[in-house]
């Protein structure tokens, strides 16, 4: 028995409604969910998760019925812009929802400016409870784990995906350097050949990643690389499969692959402590 928490990301399957995500997360095995509460593209689905709406009241009974928790919301795409207005409504809808990160992109390069905004997230978040939580991007302003370590001296936290530091080039010990940071970790498989261009990059981040146990980027190596008190959630969109077999059994297999993955990360552990 795995003694490492296994949750599963909206991305995931994010044309299902959260509130039918969060049942069949709990119906195939995963113990928490995170959840999109604000729309990031304006091509995805746009869920109202705000306080008192509909939707939110069948999320708060999913998760009533379902005991599952909500441990990260996403997230935030910093542009340089003012988006207060954007980080309120998102702490309003994760607090509301129980979670207690809030995932934060940075698609600005100038790192002095990204630290100031870091600051003041932090700063906003506290009255909310929600702590941001930086997520490296391979395609992005803060694409490394140096750069998301430095700006944890804002406060803010780390969130690793096992794509982007795969596609990053960043390796398992440099992961574990920055473990103190790190609340939970994404994890997902992914094809030998590196996407050529940045919208290649995008298109197999949104909607082309492998099953955990799939693929050669080293996931076990990296969930190996952080204590098993910290959880991992599958973030693994696939358009192809789910719009053939369906999003229960796209869910079921990543179920089935974290925790091989898990498992694995733990055998081996076992065998070279």
């Amino acid at each position: 028995m795995s003694t490492r928490e296994l949750g599963v990301a909206p991305l995931s399957t994010l044309t299902t409604p959260p509130d039918e995500f969060i049942y069949l997360a709990h119906e195939v095995g995963f113990e928490f969910v995170g959840l999109r509460v604000i729309p990031v593209t304006p091509h995805e689905p746009q869920y109202d998760l705000s306080p008192g709406s509909k939707l939110h009241r069948k999320v708060t009974q999913a998760l009533a019925d379902t005991g599952l928790q909500v441990k990260d919301a996403e997230f935030i795409l910093l542009n340089g812009t003012d988006q207060r207005t954007e980080w309120m409504t998102a702490f309003e809808r994760a607090a509301s929802l129980g979670a207690r990160t809030l995932t934060v992109a940075v698609g600005i390069t100038d790192m002095a400016q990204t630290a100031e905004i870091a600051a003041e997230m932090v700063e906003a978040g506290k009255e909310f409870g929600i702590t941001p939580a930086i997520e490296p991007i391979s395609y992005q302003g803060v694409n490394n784990l140096d750069q998301a370590k430095q700006l944890a001296a804002t406060g803010s936290l780390i969130l690793p995906d096992t794509l982007h530091l795969h596609r990053g080039g960043m390796s398992p010990q440099q992961l574990a350097e920055v473990t103190s940071y790190v609340p939970l970790i994404q994890i997902c498989g992914a094809e030998a050949q590196r996407p050529a261009t940045r919208e290649g990059l995008v298109d197999e981040s949104r909607g082309a990643r492998l099953a955990p146990d799939e693929g050669a980027n080293d996931v076990v190596g990296f969930v190996r690389a952080l204590p098993r008190e910290i959880p991992a959630s599958v973030e693994s969109p696939n358009d192809s499969f789910v719009n053939e077999h369906g999003a229960r059994a796209w869910l079921e297999k990543l179920f089935r692959a974290g925790q091989a993955v898990i498992e694995a990360a733990e055998a081996a552990d076992t065998a070279n402590p």
